[in-house]
Parts: C-alpha cells; sequence; structure tokens
C-alpha cells in the first residue's frame, strides 16, 4: 500500500522505509514536520516506545558511516487543540551544511526563488521533475534512523526575464497606440545617460511596467528586442536627436492604475541600485529603469483590485496548507539557548552582575518591554545591543532600532509617522520596523527596538497608546496579534505590534528627566543598574582568549522570547501549585501596600505568575530568587511619599524581605528596635529571605530620614 501525505511518501512494499520527504526549506532552516498519517510508522520504528506529550527525544540519523544528532519533539500545540511532531536539528549546524551540500540543487533553486518573492508566506516547491527526496528507514535500535539522500544534479531551468520600469510622461498615449518604447543613443551633450543605455539591454519576453502622471498605467511584454531607428513620428514635438533605440513591446492596461503613494515607501525598502525609486518615495528623472521581481511582487501585492496578465506570473507557487511552524522549543532548548546568550556577552568582554542575563531574558519572555534603569555608564544600552547580537539580530540586518528619545516629544508621531502637508504618511522609525517584523518571512526572527534615555520626554505622552495596543494582546490562530497601531489608509495595510518585537527603554534619573506613571510601571519589568563593581573582573580573560578565534553562534527563533501565556488561565491548570504560592506572597504584599494606595492589580499578579513560571520550567534560578527581583521590578518602583505611613510601608516591607512576616512590625516602626540592625545582622548570616529587595528598601529608608521624601527611583 502507498501512503501520501503532502511532501511525505511511503510504499509499506519497501523493507523498514518509515516514510520518504521531499526537500523544501524547512530541510535547510531546522528540520522537517512530519504528517499526522505518518507519526504512527515513527513510533513502530522506536519499537513502540512513545515520545511523551511536550518532550523530545534524541535521535540518531546514520548514513554512510556519518552519524548526526537531532531531535525527535512531540509538541502540545494547545491553541490549536492538536499536537505535532517534528524532527529538529535547529542548532546542529554540521547537520544543516550536509543537508544544504547533499540537495545542493534544491537549495540553489529555492534561495533563488525567495529571494525574488516579496513574501515566503506560501511554500516554494522545487518542479516534480526535478525533485530531491530524503527517505528514513528503520533499525534494529529505536530513535536511530538510517537515512538515504536521493538527489538530482541537473540544474533546474530558471526565468530569465529581466524587469523594467519606464518613465513616459506626455509620450505615455502616443508610445502604447504603436507598441514601443524608444530613447535617444545620445543627448544635446553628445552623452548617453544611463537611463538611455538601458534600451540596449531589454530582450524578449522582458517585463515592463510603464508609469505616467503619477500612477502605473500599463504592463508589458517585450515582443522584439532594441534595435537603432529614427525618432518615430509620434515622438516629432519632442526635442530629442534624430536616431535612438526602439523596442517593440504588447502593451496590456493596468486597470485601476495603480497611484505611486500606494506602492513607493515599500519600493524604497528595496534599494535597488539605479532604480526608479528615489530617497524620498517619487521617482527619478529618466527614462528606462530596472527593476526586480521582488519590486513587482510587491506591486502585484499592492493592488489586489488590478488584474494582472498571466505573462507576470513569476513562479509558481503552489497553494497547499502552510506547515506548522517549527518554532516550538523545549524546556531543555531553551536553556541551552540562553546559556550560550551569556557566552556570547562574556565573549564580548562584558560582565554583568550573577543572574542579570537570565533576570532580563525572564523579563521580556514575559512581556515585550522592560525598563533599565541606572546611573549613566553601566552598560544598560550595551547589555541590549548584545543580548540582541546574541540572537542575530543587529543594527545592520534591521532587527535593532536604537531610537534616542528626544526631550520634546509629546505625542506618538514622533515614533509612528504624521501626515505631512501633503497629506502623505511619513513614517517613523517604529513604524518601518512594525512592517518589516510583521512580513511572513521575518515572523521567525526577533526585532528589538531601544528607547534610549526613554524619560527624557515625559513616556506617558509620546509612549502611552502604544502600551494600551500592548494591552490588547490575544491569540489568533496560534499568534499573539493587538490592535491596529498604523491604518491601512496609512501604509496600505492595517499593522499591529507583531509578536515578535520587543521593546526596552533605558533610563537615567536626575533633574533632566522626568518620572514614571502608575500605567508605564504595571506594564514593564524595571532592572535597576545602580550596584557596580568596579573591580570584577572575571570573564575578561576568557573574552580576551576567545577573540583569537573567530565563534559561531547558532540563533534560535523569536519564539525563545515570545510570551506562552496572555492570561492567568492559560497557566493554571499546569502550574497551579506555583500560581498559588505565589498569589499568596503577593496578597500578604498587598496588604502592606493598600495603606498608602499602592496596591497591585490583576496585571501585576499575572505579570509575576508568569515570571516565576518561565523560573521554574528553565530552572534559572531558585523561587526565592526569581520573587525577590519580581517584588524589586514591579512593587518597589510604585513606593514614594513623605509621610510616616510611607515609612511604615517600607520597614514592613524590609519585615518581609528579612523573613516573610511583619508580625513584630510595631516594635520597628515605633522606633524600640533598629530595622537597619536587624538588617545587617541577617545579611552577614546570609538569612535574609528576599536580599536585593532588602537591600533596596534599606537604601529607601535612608533617604526618608535623610531628606524627608523617598522613591525607588532616587535611592
Amino acid at each position: 500500500m502507498i501512503k501520501k501525505n503532502r511532501s511525505w511518501w511511503k510504499d509499506d512494499a519497501i523493507p523498514n522505509l518509515i516514510g520518504r520527504k521531499q526537500i523544501d526549506w524547512s530541510i535547510f532552516e531546522y528540520g522537517t514536520h512530519i504528517p499526522m498519517d505518518f507519526h504512527e510508522d515513527f513510533v513502530a520504528a522506536n519499537q513502540h516506545i512513545e515520545v511523551p506529550l511536550g518532550q523530545s527525544h534524541r535521535v540518531f540519523l546514520i548514513e554512510e558511516g556519518n552519524r548526526f544528532e537531532c531531535n525527535l519533539s512531540r509538541i502540545n500545540q494547545k491553541k490549536q487543540k492538536r499536537e505535532a511532531l517534528q524532527i529538529r536539528y535547529d542548532t546542529n549546524s554540521e547537520l544543516k551544511e550536509y543537508m544544504i551540500t547533499r540537495f545542493n540543487t534544491t537549495y540553489n533553486y529555492l534561495s533563488n526563488k525567495r529571494s525574488q518573492a516579496a513574501s515566503t508566506k506560501n511554500p516554494i516547491t522545487v518542479p516534480e521533475e526535478f525533485a530531491e527526496y530524503l527517505e528514513f528507514y528503520a533499525t534494529d535500535k529505536p530513535f536511530v534512523y538510517e537515512v538515504r539522500f536521493i538527489t538530482n544534479d541537473t540544474p533546474i531551468p530558471e526565468d530569465q526575464r529581466s524587469i523594467w520600469w519606464v518613465c513616459q510622461g506626455t509620450s505615455y498615449n502616443s508610445q502604447k497606440q504603436e507598441g514601443i518604447l524608444w530613447a535617444p543613443l545620445k543627448d544635446s551633450r553628445g552623452k548617453t545617460p544611463h537611463h538611455w543605455e538601458t534600451m540596449k539591454d531589454v530582450e524578449v519576453n522582458d517585463i515592463i511596467l510603464h508609469y505616467s502622471n503619477g500612477a502605473l498605467r500599463a504592463v508589458s511584454q517585450v515582443q522584439a528586442a532594441a534595435v537603432e531607428r529614427p525618432k518615430p513620428a509620434s515622438l516629432s514635438d519632442q526635442q530629442w536627436e534624430e536616431t535612438g533605440r526602439l523596442v517593440v513591446t504588447e502593451y496590456h492596461d493596468l486597470n485601476p492604475p495603480i497611484p505611486l503613494e500606494a506602492i513607493s515607501q515599500d519600493l524604497l525598502q528595496l534599494h535597488i541600485a539605479k532604480g526608479p525609486i528615489n530617497k524620498i518615495g517619487g521617482v527619478n528623472q529618466g527614462y528606462l529603469f530596472p527593476f526586480t521581481l521582488q519590486g513587482l511582487s510587491i506591486v502585484q501585492n499592492k493592488s489586489k483590485g488590478t488584474p494582472w496578465p498571466e505573462f507576470t506570473l513569476l513562479s509558481e507557487v503552489e497553494e497547499v496548507e502552510e506547515e506548522v511552524e517549527l518554532v516550538t522549543l523545549s524546556d531543555e532548548e531553551t536553556k541551552a539557548h540562553l546559556q550560550v546568550v551569556k557566552s556570547y556577552i562574556q565573549q564580548q568582554g562584558f560582565t554583568y552582575p550573577e543572574l542579570l542575563i537570565e533576570n532580563f531574558y525572564l523579563s521580556l519572555k514575559t512581556k515585550p518591554f522592560v525598563i533599565l534603569a541606572g546611573i549613566s555608564g553601566t552598560g544598560k544600552t550595551k547589555l541590549i545591543q548584545e543580548f540582541a547580537e546574541a540572537l542575530g539580530a543587529t543594527e545592520a540586518n534591521g532587527q535593532f532600532t536604537l531610537i534616542p528619545v528626544r526631550p520634546d516629544w509629546n505625542d506618538p508621531s514622533d515614533l509612528i509617522g504624521y501626515k505631512d502637508l501633503s497629506g502623505t504618511f511619513r513614517r517613523g522609525k517604529l513604524t518601518y520596523v512594525l512592517e518589516i517584523a510583521s512580513a511572513s518571512e521575518n515572523q521567525r526572527k526577533p526585532y528589538f527596538i531601544c528607547l534610549d534615555e526613554m524619560n527624557l520626554a515625559r513616556v506617558e505622552h509620546y509612549f502611552s497608546d502604544l502600551l494600551s495596543i500592548l494591552e490588547t494582546q490575544r491569540w489568533q490562530e496560534g499568534r499573539i496579534v493587538t490592535d491596529t497601531v498604523v491604518a491601512e489608509d496609512q501604509v496600505g495595510r492595517n499593522i499591529g505590534i507583531p509578536e515578535n518585537v520587543f521593546f526596552i527603554g533605558t533610563v537615567n534619573m536626575d533633574e533632566t528627566t522626568h518620572p514614571f506613571s502608575k500605567k508605564v510601571l504595571d506594564r514593564a519589568n524595571t532592572i535597576e543598574f545602580n550596584h557596580i563593581q568596579l573591580d570584577n573582573f572575571s570573564g575578561l580573560e576568557e573574552a580576551a582568549m576567545s577573540n583569537e578565534e573567530e565563534q559561531e553562534y547558532l540563533y534560535p527563533t523569536a519564539r525563545f522570547l515570545i510570551s506562552n501565556y496572555l492570561q492567568l488561565k492559560d497557566a493554571y491548570t499546569e502550574y497551579k501549585g506555583i500560581i498559588q504560592s505565589t498569589v499568596s506572597q503577593l496578597v500578604k504584599i498587598n496588604t502592606i501596600l493598600e495603606s498608602i494606595h499602592a496596591h497591585v492589580g490583576f496585571r501585576v499578579r499575572d505579570s509575576i505568575c508568569f515570571y516565576l513560571i518561565y523560573n521554574a520550567r528553565f530552572s534559572l534560578m531558585t523561587t526565592d530568587e526569581a520573587l525577590d527581583l519580581q517584588i524589586m521590578q514591579k512593587i518597589l518602583p510604585r513606593i514614594q511619599g513623605n509621610n510616616s505611613e510611607v515609612k511604615k510601608v517600607i520597614i514592613e516591607l524590609l519585615l518581609f524581605s528579612l523573613n516573610g512576616s511583619t508580625s513584630n512590625s510595631k516594635e520597628y516602626v515605633d522606633g524600640e528596635r533598629d530595622i537597619e540592625q536587624t538588617w545587617a545582622k541577617q545579611v552577614k548570616e546570609s538569612s535574609v529571605k528576599y536580599p536585593q529587595t532588602a537591600r533596596k528598601l534599606i537604601f529607601m529608608l535612608r533617604r526618608l530620614d535623610h531628606d524627608g521624601f523617598t522613591s525607588f527611583w532616587v535611592s
């Protein structure tokens, strides 16, 4: 019996065959998804040992003496109410390189097609007669498979047509009527501008986009290459020399025409060498410009209501159901990736306090908005850059964007954009990032936005709308989506905040900056950088040695950072114990905070619970260490004031951080006992339950006693 499901095939008559996989792009990037029909075949090959749901099992692929390690992952896709079985080798660069080498024909073809396509949402398939395959065979050992490579050395024919953009102005109608293009050989100075010289490169079957009077009005297919001909009579009113090059081409109207403003900003991002679009989104002065397949694809995607002739369909894309993305990471893989990030940062020569990288990661995983606070020069911005770079996100590839905040920002237009006097929407830096990050081909990549010195202006004025939109996060077809940030009438489509975008703000607290409101603090983890050890040289020697040879890092997908939970109900069944124990501590803290109206609500509760759950899953620190950091980052920034009630709250929180109890707080509030002496004694004995919280509260208490006012920010 023969079984077939999409790119998988099996003939039961072939001994030990588990299945044959047709090679697609996933093989070169991370592995393969196994259709449900073939799950039973892998279970049988594993001698009926099943991988537990939500876990991975190490497997080996054996081929001609080569032995490659990867994982067989059985993933519980709760949102889709299904499970997935995947063979994954995200971090095995040797195996990925081997796949590229063995299946070079497919790799070259798909690489070229993907570079030409404006979107890779639908899988691009190799023509059947050139397809290559990977066969899996059972061995006498479970989770050990023999693999055989069915390759094809015949190059796959490529579409060689070129794409052109012609600006015809007032000559459009006459040239269209004659079915031609014509450009002089020389200008009045005896020179040939490049946009006329391009005529000699036009070949039969090339595609030409015709621009006139603010819009693309036709597309044509070249019928005869350029030849030297006298100036057509229809162009006699043009002050050009009499001899030029003429191209015969068959015009097809684009109805309705496609306005330049609908496509120019997207085309601008292509940076086409000597192309038609100038740096402000207008058209360059000239005649015939080189264009690209990707540019044509963008134009077509932006003009859904305009019929296009068949000859403009450049590559056959098989319309099949998109396979499950291989983005889910096991908890063990997540921890391993984080260790790689830490090693990378250390090898760059940067040393940060213990657990800071883990804390930063957990904070981003909990909520895609983190604030780094502290004195100048402590490496806040550098931490963001190095963390992003360790995940493959750099300024050069557009995945890391530094936006310095200006003191005069007073609304979101400085980030998002605005309409100028002509009514044209001018994108802000943030909008560019959101557009790029939301493209289907980029959804696996993380994008970092660093708002440098974000409190030079009032955050509530320029960032409040974005914070509100972040609160609209919801699940949609297994992804996190939000309400719209930039509307369709501004950029051609509605754009929200994609799940793969992460905001980090750096702040200095001095007389030139503004404090944060509770709206901001509730939505962020605030990580403080004020405790500095100038004599901490750990890791510098290793960093110097590591620079002697180039290091290779394998980047995880954005799923490494994207949250698994949006509401407490998403995690409650599986992590009920962690949630209940965490909330019981928060209830005690809230009881203390209520007297100064600083108690927290459900948003903060959920965020702290998620942080504690992730910490438990990835085994990054103890529960007390994690809760200590969360009290520091989510509770203490809310406390400020200058009265005795604030002092009472600080003392009670300090006792809670020392012992988890406030039973004898009255003695300290009334001055009968010295809370600082008790703290110092327990620090010496290493018996403080939440040491970082306690240390910060001591500083806040000192500030209140010395200055008559205190807050988290001025200690």
